[in-house]
């Protein structure tokens, strides 16, 4: 972690938003600057805030990110995509430290998805005052790339890959927005890619738009950098019978926190989040989610899993909010962790927020160790210690990533967690 070496020298927020003080803003952006320099990040006193520490963004000192080598972005894209022929043939757009790197993106000649940058734009589900991280992305980040889905057009798959780079002279820092719209009976899967490499804070925020009948799937992996932080909000509204579907795998970063609010705007809307959070060593990695049925027949479900090992630790906060209005809702909430360390820590917290009478709702979380008769059934058959453990972990995220429904992210998923190898052996 970079510190200030000096007593004179400036560190935390206030080096960062030093950076846009004094300059030609937006409004928008004005508003934020004023609300974070006025109120300044949460503590853990804050209840949302209770279980994730942000004392280190106080240590350190923010810098300018300098252009990356072209090199490098083609190196990273030679091994983890260009190698792999269904991902490689997909539309993609390349950020790499908060910039578009146009010479690898293909996304704009994209027939049917129409993709436009703007500059000072920011979407309507999102705003400053809903949160204290979207707040700094919209005081610290002018640029939003806009993706709209024509309706009644099936996009298919396309790809998105965000690269960080961290360099030696402090901690830089990005801070992206993207603007997602489907119109009517539209369709589109993503997938998401994040990698990098040293000490770097990434912090986007993505506005989902899903009108009447469209559908929706966003499978994302965040692989960044061991060094790097990351914070990331996303916003979700869904219309009449609109699908949105998610499949999210954390496992970079050693501090990330992901929070998802999803707005079930319209009658027979469905929304699915399954998340994996395989955390090692001291990483620290929090999910917060809040799914709000606001009409009735929405239904809804939540699975976060955690495997956890060393000294790392997993936060899951998820609330389910019943309007009075949404009458017949079907929710359902779990959380389940696998401890494999005796130093190892998670907090669980799930919530229902019910005002509606003729609901059917659930929520519950556990959390145990590798189960010993399971183990030792399969030691008794020949199986390794270590390979028997694996086959046990990776049973209990399989499930989840079966429900992908996109075929070239299901395969990409399972290579990450491994889920391919419990296949063989079994």
């Amino acid at each position: 972690m970079h510190k200030g070496s000096e007593e004179n020298k400036i560190t935390g927020l206030p080096s960062l938003l030093a950076r846009v003080k004094g300059q030609d803003h937006s409004s928008e952006q004005g508003k934020a600057i004023a609300l974070l320099s006025e109120s300044g990040l949460p503590t853990r006193r804050a209840e949302n805030w209770k279980y994730t520490d942000l004392r280190w963004f106080n240590q350190v000192e923010f810098v300018q990110s300098e252009p990356v080598d072209t090199q490098q972005i083609q190196q990273w894209l030679e091994k983890n995509v260009f190698s792999l022929p269904e991902l490689s043939e997909l539309p993609r757009l390349i950020v790499a430290n908060g910039r578009i790197v146009k010479e690898f993106s293909t996304l704009f000649d994209c027939a049917g998805c129409h993709i436009e940058i703007k500059k000072d734009a920011y979407g309507a589900l999102g705003q400053p005052q809903r949160d204290i991280m979207t707040a700094l992305n919209y005081a610290m980040g002018r640029q939003m790339i806009q993706l709209t889905v024509s309706k009644n057009h099936q996009a298919g798959t396309i790809l998105f890959v965000y690269l960080g780079y961290g360099q030696n002279a402090g901690l830089v820092s990005f801070h992206h927005r993207l603007n997602i719209e489907l119109q009517d009976q539209a369709q589109l899967s993503v997938i998401e890619m994040n990698a990098g490499f040293g000490e770097y804070f990434t912090n986007p925020v993505c506005e989902v738009k899903i009108a009447s009948k469209a559908d929706f799937e966003y499978n994302k992996l965040l692989n960044s950098s061991m060094e790097s932080y990351n914070c990331a909000n996303l916003y979700v509204s869904l219309a009449d019978h609109a699908k949105y579907r998610q499949f999210l795998i954390s496992k970079g970063s050693k501090f990330s926190r992901q929070e998802v609010y999803i707005d079930m705007n319209g009658e027979w809307s469905n929304a699915s989040f399954q998340a994996v959070q395989k955390l090692s060593d001291k990483q620290h990695a929090d999910i917060t989610t809040v799914f709000s049925h606001l009409v009735p027949h929405c239904q809804s479900d939540q699975n976060v899993k955690n495997i956890l090992t060393d000294q790392s630790h997993g936060v899951f906060q998820g609330k389910v909010f019943v309007h009075q209005k949404a009458q017949k809702t079907n929710a359902q909430q779990q959380n389940q962790t696998l401890l494999l360390s005796d130093q190892s820590e998670i907090n669980t917290k799930p919530e229902l927020e019910i005002y509606a009478d003729d609901v059917k709702c659930s929520h519950g979380a556990t959390v145990g160790a590798l189960d010993e008769d399971q183990l030792f059934f399969l030691m008794a058959r020949g199986i390794p210690f270590h390979q028997a453990r694996e086959i046990l972990i990776n049973a209990f995220v399989a499930q989840a990533v079966e429900d992908v429904n996109d075929p070239i992210a299901k395969q990409l998923l399972k290579e990450q967690l491994g889920v391919e190898v419990v296949e063989d052996i079994t």
